[in-house]
């Protein structure tokens, strides 16, 4: 007895020592895999954040080139600009000439240094300001009746200067300007105050290749490696090297190089891990390099907190897996228990499975209760407008002592069971507003008063109708019927609102513009009765999709939605002012528009004044040389904003605008919408080398007047002028 006893537990305490043996193996190996797996996730890490790094970088470089094509494009119109006006004036003498020349310079706060002013044999005129430009060279400049740029030079004073050149014809003869574009001026307005780190910065070298903007005085107008190699013999060039020579054959690219502090005048051999981006960017006659960068070393503080992050992570884990360790050892030891444990639990986790799935059965009740509520709601709905139809068309068919004119009424009535037929489609058109029925030039006068005829008729005898509509016929961009159905939903809501007796009106005038309405022409359509009113904190949700504040079968809070989507849809807008036990005013502005079929104007005629728009100098060029080849009076502009500013002082500057789709700063449609907005009569012609669907919406509403393939263009336009 006493030996099967030492037996037992001797095989009990084996039994215990191989689970804490291979407890003890499968802990270590846990651990040497969270260590491997720490290991693995933080050079990841590291990779990709260094790759993004890199990637944002090149976008900075970007951004940066961005902003320096940009100003300088700009700088070159606003010089086309103000010289165009001084050739308009043509009283203007020299004096005031050079004047102009010297104001100009001065209102840019030292981003031109100087200039000079040429005659057509080369000889200098006027001179304001040291210029370094060779005399020589105005004759060969290519500059016209637009901006270009000459040139630039390495100026005495440790910084590059860009010429710009503009020829004009003023008073008879031709003279051209040259502006000395101060290099470090642009710099600091464009490319210094993009901030990269800590320690990064951003330079700019031409094609050759030479510093031509740096933070560093000292070097500027340097060759990014020659001039470097001679003067600082001691430091190792090797890697910069090789990224100049990527310079040299890529457009853009990023690394990371071994270099050195170069604000220093003399840098120590000790090299700095950078990482770098460059792009090359375009401007007229030059090339130039944008090169970012960034110390390796500012990316050890993520670095380091991932380290120490990965540690914590680490131990906490371990810490955890030990503890898991221990308490699956007891657990091990402690079976039986274990096992009641577990199907205690499953039998919780089964009761609280049948409860969840009693409450989605419950909430499926609900839902499908909910929307069998919202169904009867608008059969309900559906019912008002049918009922009085049948009614009076029963009653006043059969009746034989009515007159040949009373029988046309009953017609009239009979017919308005086809318009509340279509009381199904008309919610349809709640949810999708574009039903497929196109826009077109309606007299709202008309329709409004075909709409009250059908409303006097539905009117309960306790309340008191009175309408004013204006002798002037209004007219708007809508469709058929279109007054009726809002004037329903309207009125309806007003009937309701009026159960004890009262008074609607409904009003039709010419509007323009008042609080919260945009000034201009409106037509006024408003439905104002004397019932109980709108509370204020019904007034904020009345035009939510089915709310209401009607009792149960009263209405499906969808009438006011549908108004509200219809007049925006229309470009107008909606007002609402009302006071409780008082009444209601709902005031409805539509745009008005002219009467006459615009679609019978001619889109372009030989004496009509084009501007051209595109930024591809190639397709200008071609559209410009056509229209001028059949006797059009053209102007043509290479980005939107110097069109725009043409037309802000003068908004008849053009009669028809043809505009290329793809631009930089805007696209075709969204400046044939700030167009159509300065002056509507212009006539809007888009062109794209590629269909869209897009545009087939633009023209089928008017938003432009004609969609033309580049392809299809010189023989469309030639069809046309012909």
């Amino acid at each position: 007895m006493v030996k099967n006893s030492k037996l037992s537990s001797f095989k009990e305490m084996l039994r215990e020592r191989r689970i804490q043996i291979i407890s003890g193996a499968g802990f270590l190996l846990a651990s040497l895999f969270i260590i491997y797996l720490s290991f693995a996730t933080y050079a990841n890490y590291r990779r990709e954040l260094i790759r993004s790094e890199q990637e944002e970088l090149l976008t900075m470089a970007e951004t940066v080139g961005k902003s320096l094509v940009n100003y300088v494009e700009q700088e070159l119109n606003s010089l086309d600009l103000y010289f165009a006006a001084l050739e308009m004036d043509m009283e203007n003498d020299r004096g005031f000439i050079w004047q102009a020349a010297e104001a100009y310079l001065e209102q840019k706060n030292g981003l031109y240094d100087a200039v000079v002013c040429y005659a057509e044999d080369g000889s200098r005129l006027y001179q304001k300001g040291e210029i370094h430009f060779d005399d020589a060279q105005v004759l060969g400049s290519d500059a016209a009746d637009h901006t270009v740029i000459c040139g630039k030079q390495f100026c005495d004073g440790g910084w590059y200067e860009m010429f710009l050149a503009r020829t004009c014809r003023l008073r008879g003869s031709a003279c051209t300007f040259i502006y000395a574009m101060n290099l470090d001026t642009l710099y600091s307005y464009t490319v210094q105050p993009v901030r990269i780190g800590e320690g990064g910065y951003s330079v700019v070298k031409d094609r050759d290749l030479a510093i031509i903007m740096h933070h560093a005085a000292n070097q500027i107008g340097m060759d990014a490696i020659y001039d470097r190699e001679e003067r600082y013999p001691q430091l190792d060039l090797t890697d910069l090297t090789r990224w100049i020579e990527l310079q040299r054959t890529q457009e853009e690219g990023y690394d990371i190089i071994n270099s050195y502090v170069w604000d220093d005048p003399n840098p120590t051999p000790a090299f700095q891990r950078r990482i770098v981006a460059y792009t090359t960017i375009h401007l007229p006659g030059e090339d130039w390099i944008v090169n970012s960068t960034l110390p390796f070393e500012e990316l050890n503080q993520p670095l380091n907190s991932m380290i120490v992050r990965l540690l914590v992570m680490s131990s906490l884990f371990l810490l955890l897996l030990g503890i898991f360790v221990y308490i699956t050892t007891l657990i091990r030891l402690r079976a039986e228990n274990q096992k009641k444990e577990i199907a205690y639990l499953k039998e919780i986790n089964e009761g609280m499975e049948l409860v969840r799935r009693k409450e989605e059965e419950l909430q499926h009740y609900q839902r499908v209760q909910s929307i069998g509520q919202m169904s009867s709601h608008i059969a309900h709905e559906f019912n008002n407008y049918l009922t009085p139809v049948m009614v009076y068309g029963e009653l006043l068919s059969e009746d034989e002592t009515l007159s040949e004119e009373d029988h046309e009424l009953v017609k009239g009535i009979l017919n308005s069971a086809g318009q509340a037929a279509g009381l199904s489609r008309r919610l349809l058109d709640f949810s999708r507003q574009d039903s497929g029925s196109t826009l077109g030039t309606q007299c709202l006068t008309e329709e409004v008063r075909s709409a009250l005829e059908v409303i006097r008729r539905l009117v309960p005898e306790t309340i008191t109708f009175t309408s004013e509509i204006a002798d002037k016929p209004l007219y708007i961009r809508g469709r058929a019927q279109m007054a009726e159905h809002l004037l329903m939903n309207l009125c309806n809501n007003a009937f309701h609102a009026m159960e004890n007796g009262g008074t609607l009106t409904v009003r039709l005038e010419e509007a323009h513009g008042s609080a919260g309405i945009p000034e201009g022409d409106w037509a006024l359509l408003s439905v104002a009765d004397t019932g109980c009113g709108i509370s204020r904190d019904a007034m904020d949700k009345i035009f939510e999709p089915f709310y209401t504040t009607k009792r149960s079968g009263k209405g499906t809070g969808l009438g006011l939605s549908v108004v509200q989507n219809t007049v925006t849809a229309l470009g107008g807008h909606i007002r609402v002012e009302s006071t409780e036990g008082c009444g209601t005013t709902f005031y409805l502005y539509f745009p008005e528009t002219e009467p006459e079929d615009k679609a019978a104007r001619p889109l372009v005629r030989p004496s009509d004044r084009i501007v051209v728009v595109d930024d591809d100098p190639e397709v200008l060029k071609a559209v410009g040389a056509l229209l001028k080849g059949l006797r059009c009076k053209t102007e043509c502009y290479s980005h939107p904003a110097a069109v725009l500013s043409k037309l802000q002082s003068q908004k008849d500057y053009c009669d028809v605008l043809i505009t290329d789709y793809a631009m930089p700063t805007m696209n075709g449609l969204e400046l044939a919408e700030i167009v159509r907005k300065l002056n509507p009569s212009i006539r809007l012609i888009l062109i794209s080398g590629m269909e869209d669907k897009r545009f087939e919406w633009y023209l089928k509403n008017e938003f432009i007047d004609a969609f033309i393939l580049k392809s299809e263009l010189a023989e469309t336009l030639t069809k046309i002028l012909k």
